[in-house]
């Protein structure tokens, strides 16, 4: 994807989800960003587009409490019950997938 094209998908989900953007840099092949509801609970967004990598974190209280990246060519997920464990994915996850499960996530632990 098109780093233009994220950075509208990146904005336009903002806005459909009620999420701040926090902090926003990146180059013609780059974006790395923190969306989200406050400076301790937020979405770290990492793309790299030549690599045709898309990196994802749920981050309460600066740690990583759920996520997914690429890592050799192949996605994995860290689960929210240990998430320093990998468990392979067939295949990676849409930003808004990852914002309607950190959505989930957020309700479910009484912060949303």
């Amino acid at each position: 994807m098109k780093v233009s094209n994220f950075l509208q998908q990146l904005y336009s989900l903002c806005l459909k989800y009620g999420l701040e953007i926090f902090s926003l840099d990146y180059t013609d092949i780059t974006v790395f960003s923190r969306i989200g509801y406050s400076s301790d609970v937020f979405i770290q967004v990492y793309l790299n587009s030549k690599k045709e990598k898309l990196n994802l974190a749920l981050v309460i209280s600066k740690n990583r409490i759920y996520g997914v990246d690429k890592e050799g060519g192949i996605y994995h997920e860290h689960p929210l019950d240990n998430p320093e464990t990998h468990i392979p994915l067939q295949k990676g996850i849409s930003l808004e997938e990852f914002i309607l499960k950190s959505i989930d996530i957020l309700k479910n632990l009484g912060i949303l």
